[in-house]
């Protein structure tokens, strides 16, 4: 798919069908979020917890019951907001992966808070104490196929000079 058809086509998915993602597409989604531009690299790189068992699914707030999440953790940056941008990042680009390959999805933020609440969620997750659960990414076989939704025209203010 060409970037500016991937561009156009994703949006945020909020109903799935009852269907497994192939392994094959978790991990290029995964991989995906090693080609997000980081700050701070080697003092706030972020891990990933990818979900796919249905009772901890089950477990998480707002997922759409969509049939897999992947958590985006960092640790404490130096910097203020770096963590945030950085998962941000991250996600932008697993989206972008996930719509080209036909696979609704959506950033999550509720799930984030409700583990960060959660800490024997958290645990059981395996991410560590010091790492903050900041963005997810719910992903799966949508109702409705991915398809070109948006046209091609800016929609923010700009200014120039």
């Amino acid at each position: 798919m060409e970037l500016e058809k991937v561009l156009l086509s994703r949006k945020s998915c909020r109903a799935y069908q009852d269907k497994a993602v192939e392994a094959e597409k978790l991990e290029k989604i995964i991989t995906s979020a090693s080609l997000a531009p980081l700050g701070l690299p080697k003092m706030c790189t972020p891990m990933l917890t990818l979900v796919t068992d249905k009772a901890i699914l089950a477990q998480l707030n707002g997922i759409y019951d969509a049939p897999a999440v992947i958590i985006v953790s960092c640790p404490p940056s130096p910097a203020p907001g770096i963590g945030d941008q950085n998962a941000a990042c991250v996600v932008e680009m697993m989206s972008l992966m996930a719509t080209d390959l036909g696979l609704g999805n959506i950033y999550l933020y509720g799930v984030t808070v409700g583990l960060q609440k959660d800490t024997e969620l958290k645990a059981k997750l395996g991410i560590p104490e010091n790492f903050t659960p900041l963005a997810a990414l719910a992903v799966g076989y949508g109702v409705e196929d991915v398809a070109v939704c948006k046209e091609f025209a800016p929609k923010l203010e700009i200014t120039r000079f």
